[in-house]
């Protein structure tokens, strides 16, 4: 049973880029149109995307000790992996401190946070691709 979810991190991974880049989307369209339905969206997208992410980093922990893994690229892999999930946990309280505060400023702080995440998960996402399509790591013959 437990053999047929894996390997579970490629599963699971897709998860948070796609939540962080359409909340990163849904912020912009939400300024463009005055539609702060769609800005709320985005906050509550971006907390489902913080909150699933370190799920999917100790998933990717976990398969590189199960999978026995070791590249130089895994590396690069695992430092951007670990940025965004920090990035995205500990500007939770701090958003929500700045959202009681001024919500002018939240607006702002909340753009630029979603545009480095979506950055930092496109990166991340480069050199996982980069491991698996290129040197095959962690697939099966």
């Amino acid at each position: 049973m437990v053999e047929q979810l894996l390997p579970i991190h490629p599963k699971l991974v897709h998860f948070p880029i796609a939540l962080f880049i359409t909340a990163l989307i849904l912020d912009i369209v939400s300024r463009a149109l005055r539609k702060e339905n769609l800005h709320e969206a985005a906050v509550v997208i971006y907390i489902v995307g913080a909150l699933f992410t370190p799920i999917v980093v100790w998933a990717g922990l976990w398969e590189q000790q199960r999978l026995h893994l070791n590249h130089p690229l895994l590396t690069q892999h695992k430092l951007y992996a670990f940025g965004t999930m920090w990035l995205s946990l500990i500007s939770l309280p701090v958003l929500g401190f700045l959202k009681k505060r001024s919500f002018k400023v939240f607006r702002i702080v909340f753009t630029c946070l979603l545009l480095c995440l979506a950055i930092l998960v496109t990166v991340t996402g480069y050199f996982g691709g980069k491991i698996v399509y290129e040197y095959g790591a962690g697939v099966s013959q």
